[in-house]
């Protein structure tokens, strides 16, 4: 059991760099994280200047951080489905369909939330 303690550190270093390797990879290939990453500094940005309370700007940017996320989703899940059948299939367009429909869903929630903090005093 002592052990198993011992190995955290280095276990969640470990999970850490893959996870940082992940995001590089994702940054370098896909142009839609780029475009989101960047989106979601923007609204960092323009929430710095907004005089809410800090509950509505934390709680917009937590829900903007869900479409980088559905976007990560999506890339893994296409770039399994070309390593899996690289040649036109229904079924391979249909999950990459779904993957792009997550990711349209995340920005209705976001747009969605916004709205509510808009309109909420």
């Amino acid at each position: 059991m002592l052990n198993a303690l011992k190995n955290i550190p280095r276990r969640a270093g470990r999970a850490m760099g893959f996870s940082l390797s992940g995001l590089k990879a994702a940054f370098q290939k896909e142009e839609s994280i780029k475009l989101e990453l960047t989106s979601l500094l923007i609204l960092v940005a323009v929430l710095a200047l907004v005089p809410w309370p800090l509950w509505k700007k934390l709680a917009l940017v937590s829900v903007f951080l869900l479409i980088p996320l559905a976007e990560l989703f999506n890339s893994a899940l296409e770039d399994i489905c070309d390593l899996v059948s690289p040649e036109f299939n229904d079924k391979v367009r249909d999950a990459k369909d779904k993957g792009s429909a997550a990711v349209l869903v995340a920005i209705v929630i976001g747009l969605l939330a916004l709205g509510v903090l808009l309109a909420c005093p």
